[in-house]
């Protein structure tokens, strides 16, 4: 694994706790874009590793 999908999975996984928290205090809807980050980053994780 390199350096850059080390950092595109940690953080999907930061935005995901994150989205989690915010969504315990503000609701979903609220942390909708925090979610949608997270899958941002999962898909750039997933794209790096096929090109490697």
């Amino acid at each position: 694994m390199s350096l850059k999908q080390t950092i595109y999975l940690a953080l999907a996984v930061v935005a995901l706790v994150i989205g989690i928290h915010r969504s315990t205090i503000d609701g979903i809807v609220a942390s909708y874009w925090i979610f949608m980050l997270a899958v941002i980053f999962l898909m750039l994780f997933r794209m790096n590793k096929r090109e490697s």
